[in-house]
């Protein structure tokens, strides 16, 4: 009878004992990071009476296990709050000792450093100047610099992508009188030996000194005054166009058709170009006026063939030493030559290119670059900034690579662009990010990433033998063993998910049907004393 009262008496004392372990599970349902507990029991030593009879003597508390099994996640959107999909443990430092948890809900102090509420540094390792994190050194504070820039680059290659239209060939602009001269004596066309006072366009003879104004605008917007003398030696329509063509500088030839109209044509070179001037798209011989005080007619120039040069433009913001952006403009001209066109760099500002400013480009009949070169014996661009910077040299990429197409030509749309360019100016930090690998990324106005720094893991031997220490914190203990250190996703098949935390694993289903049946065995222990109570009572009785 009092082997009975000592078995119930271990009941009641181990079931409140998971009754306790229970209420402090259902406590922490929202703790961050929680592992629920779990109570174990084994029963106690046997008495031995007799042969093969046995009597227990109750039950003891086997053990409290940790279960460690993956909370869920949950979204909060702040960077610095991180969650472990996997078995790891964040490492925490007071500067004394580590500890590890589980609950990400971190943020950075009024020093740059990365704490926990509590004021516990993380633990990781910072990147060197090249941005290189190496998991093998000691383990560091994780520190950010608000006040981080990032440093200006000068450019080195300019990388350009699309396509030039291969039917973009240059056009000749040709302007023509409208109204044709003619011979006084019989009406037919003049020629270029005819006298202009033998036109009919002639009323009183010119004599020397007499004057015909030429003006008008060139392709490249200048504008064009000069002066056709008459003498006895300079009289002829022959003569007048060969002012003319003097007038606009050889940009354009002047001649007379049998109908007796003279016409204007621009002066297209191999290059593809109007001569003596850079011409954009669309650019042409605008106008020429011929005008007299002399008694003499002169027809007016029309545009017979709108000019077009065949050209594409892009453009781009290059950097130099300091830092200062330069607008960079390059023209595509096709030339008067199978898949060919020059190519020529300029700027709009007050910088001067040294040398390297035009080269040509070819094609091969399927549109592939074949060849791609710079004038002269200059390997690049070689720009002066004018402000200070050194001079630099920079050079086109046409022919692409795995990140881009590189320029083509095809029948088709120009999509001419520059891809990029690798030069940047400073960078302020606006804002940062962690990653799977828990690699903390600064992001700079330059549009610019750097790798700061990386947050540690750890994993242990026997997770189930930590040492609670409160406020989510654990401690190494015997039965853990030590800690192994190691690098999201490069040691451990763990990864750190920025803006979730991690919730109790706290099954309430679980835990109210623990509940449940620890009430009941509190209740059948209870009930055992109050039996085992009786029958000592009726013994007592058998004196009497």
């Amino acid at each position: 009878m009092l082997r009975s009262l000592t078995s119930a008496v271990s009941g009641l004392k181990n079931f409140t004992v998971q009754l306790d372990v229970l209420g402090n599970n259902l406590a922490n349902v929202r703790t961050l990071g929680f592992k629920s507990s779990r109570v174990t029991f084994a029963d106690a030593m046997s008495q031995g009476l007799t042969g093969r009879k046995q009597v227990g003597l109750g039950v003891n508390l086997n053990a409290t296990d940790l279960d460690f099994t993956q909370g869920s996640l949950e979204f909060t959107g702040t960077a610095t709050d991180l969650a472990i999909a996997g078995n790891s443990f964040f490492i925490l430092s007071d500067g004394e000792k580590n500890q590890y948890t589980r609950a990400g809900n971190f943020f950075f102090d009024n020093q740059g450093i990365l704490v926990n509420p509590n004021g516990l540094s993380i633990l990781g390792w910072r990147a060197d100047e090249e941005g290189e994190v190496s998991s093998a050194g000691p383990l560091e504070t994780i520190f950010l610099d608000k006040n981080l820039t990032s440093p200006a680059e000068q450019t080195e290659t300019v990388f350009l992508s699309g396509n030039l239209d291969a039917t973009l060939a240059p056009v000749e602009q040709v302007l023509a009188t409208g109204i044709a001269l003619t011979l006084q004596s019989d009406d037919s066309p003049a020629t270029s030996t005819t006298a202009l006072n033998n036109l009919n366009q002639t009323g009183t003879p010119l004599v020397a000194g007499n004057t015909i104004s030429i003006s008008g605008t060139k392709a490249d917007g200048t504008t064009v005054s000069a002066t056709f003398t008459y003498s006895a030696t300079n009289n002829t329509v022959g003569h007048l166009m060969t002012a003319i063509n003097t007038a606009f500088g050889g940009q354009a030839v002047t001649a007379i058709g049998s109908d007796g109209k003279i016409t204007l044509t621009d002066v297209i070179d191999k290059d593809g170009k109007v001569t003596g001037t850079s011409v954009e798209a669309g650019d042409s011989l605008a106008s020429v006026t011929l005008s007299s005080t002399a008694d003499i007619s002169l027809p007016a120039f029309e545009v017979r063939t709108e000019g077009f040069t065949g050209t594409a433009t892009t453009s781009t913001a290059i950097y130099d030493s300091l830092g200062d952006s330069h607008n960079l403009v390059i023209t595509f001209t096709h030339m008067d030559v199978d898949n060919k066109w020059r190519w020529e760099a300029e700027f709009v500002g007050d910088e001067t290119i040294v040398s390297g400013s035009t080269g040509t480009i070819q094609f091969s009949t399927s549109g592939e670059v074949v060849a791609f070169d710079v004038d002269g014996t200059a390997t690049g661009i070689t720009i002066d900034p004018e402000n200070g910077a050194a001079q630099f040299t920079i050079k086109l990429d046409v022919e692409g690579s795995e990140a881009f197409s590189g320029i083509s030509q095809f029948a088709g749309d120009p999509s001419l662009r520059i891809q990029e360019q690798d030069g940047r100016p400073i960078g302020d930090l606006l804002q940062y990010e962690i990653d799977e690998d828990g690699m903390l990324e600064g992001i700079f106005s330059n549009d610019e990433t750097a790798v700061l720094a990386q947050v540690a893991l750890a994993e242990f031997p026997n997770p189930v033998g930590l040492m609670r220490t409160g406020d989510g914190l654990y401690e190494v203990s015997s039965s853990s063993g030590t800690p192994f250190i190691g690098a999201a996703g490069e040691q451990f098949n763990s990864s750190i998910l920025s803006g979730s935390l991690e919730m109790s694993n706290v099954d309430l289903v679980r835990q109210f049907t623990d509940m449940i049946t620890t009430q009941r065995g509190f209740q059948a222990s209870a009930r055992v004393v109050t039996t085992s109570d009786q029958v000592l009572d009726e013994t007592m009785r058998l004196k009497r």
